[in-house]
């Protein structure tokens, strides 16, 4: 396991943090070793889940079960809150704008956005070949309330990495051609309607879209082109090691003053994130390991020709935790890590679990041809 790619890349890049970036860091090395040193927890947690957890096809099946289960409740409790100001858990919605659910912070599309694609994927793993009629309408239905939630929440990224999910999957499903292009298209249309009707219908999404198109229109003199501008310049203060884990804000200080909207703890983009504290060596480690999973998963285009609906979803495992062009919460804080370490790791289980499925079948029928064989021969054999 320690040898296979997928854990080698993070426990290589693990080293240089806590090796060499973090006692070459800019401010308090002994705090960037120690926040680097904690970082290998999620390594390990990756690994279990990949290689380990959902080695038994039974243990992978309840997993499902409880994180759509999951998934069921934190959906019921946002819309309660979103419909009627306050969630069943008691929370009210996030400064009369965004939803919680039963977070403390409106974090819940996003949530949703990374664990609802993988565990569907996951789902059709398992259920997909038993789907009638009736099963799909209601996966319709469900994937029509999920794409509303996440508009539904007021948290942009979480509606830009759903459609773009949504919209990749279509994309695959409609290269399979015949009915699966209607499929797709359907998909694609419904989604964006559903997030046009969404925004129409309600004020306080309706407040959201300003301040976005703001952003569009002036994007480099906005808060996310400063946060890019100050990524650069702590880059470039330690080019080879990064300032440290930890350190962009006290750089961004030193170095970017005059900055309109002032400095933050942390870029909004994970690769920026790498860029600036572990330097050109962490984001290549960081892009290695995308490249890596991206690719693991996209091999479960292999059965796309059987089973393009499921081949379709798995493929498009890592976009809710690898699409680069969306503003993130920091990926060394544990409840975003949390979040983004077991999206990633469900996609990367349900496409590896599906291609092994896959090699042992076709083992089985090659034994059962072979066996076949041998007996056609003893039986011909005898006869002459």
């Amino acid at each position: 396991m320690l040898r296979a790619p997928l854990v080698a890349v993070p426990l290589a890049t693990w080293l240089f943090l806590v090796a060499i970036s973090g006692p070459l860091a800019w401010w308090e090395p002994l705090a960037a070793v120690g926040r680097g040193l904690a970082w290998l927890r999620f390594v390990c947690f990756f690994a279990a889940v990949v290689f380990w957890l959902f080695a038994d096809e039974g243990d992978f099946r309840k997993v499902v079960i409880c994180w759509g289960a999951v998934l069921a409740v934190v959906i019921v409790d946002g819309l309660v809150q979103g419909f009627f100001g306050t969630s069943l858990s008691g929370r009210p919605i996030f400064e009369g704008q965004r939803l919680t659910g039963p977070l403390k912070r409106p974090n819940i599309g996003r949530f949703v956005a990374f664990l609802f694609y993988p565990c569907l994927a996951a789902y059709l793993l398992h259920a997909g070949r038993a789907l009638d009629a009736r099963r799909m309408v209601a996966l319709a239905l469900v994937l029509a309330v999920v794409v509303f939630f996440t508009v539904f929440s007021a948290e942009r990224s979480a509606t830009l990495l759903g459609l773009a999910t949504v919209t990749g999957a279509s994309i695959f499903l409609m290269a399979r051609g015949r009915w699966y292009t209607v499929a797709g298209l359907g998909a694609i249309a419904a989604s964006y309607a559903i997030s046009a009707l969404a925004v129409m219908a309600n004020a306080r999404l309706q407040i959201r879209i300003a301040p976005t198109a703001g952003i569009a229109q002036d994007f480099w003199n906005s808060e996310y082109g400063e946060l890019i501008r100050a990524a650069v310049t702590a880059w470039k203060v330690q080019p080879a090691t990064g300032v440290g884990l930890g350190n962009f804000m006290r750089v961004c200080d030193a170095f970017e003053p005059e900055l309109a909207f002032g400095c933050l703890a942390h870029p909004h983009n994970i690769y920026l994130e790498w860029l600036a504290e572990a330097g050109a060596p962490g984001l290549a480690g960081l892009a290695v390991f995308a490249l890596i999973a991206t690719v693991s998963v996209l091999l479960v285009l292999r059965l796309w020709k059987k089973r393009p609906l499921f081949a379709s979803v798995a493929a498009v495992g890592t976009i809710p935790t690898l699409f680069p062009l969306v503003p993130s919460q920091s990926f060394f804080s544990n409840w975003p890590a949390i979040l983004w370490w077991s999206s990633l790791a469900l996609a990367c289980a349900t496409a590896l679990h599906a291609l092994r499925r896959a090699g042992d079948d076709l083992a089985e029928r090659r034994a059962g041809d072979d066996v076949a064989e041998r007996r056609a021969g003893d039986g011909g054999g005898g006869a002459a």
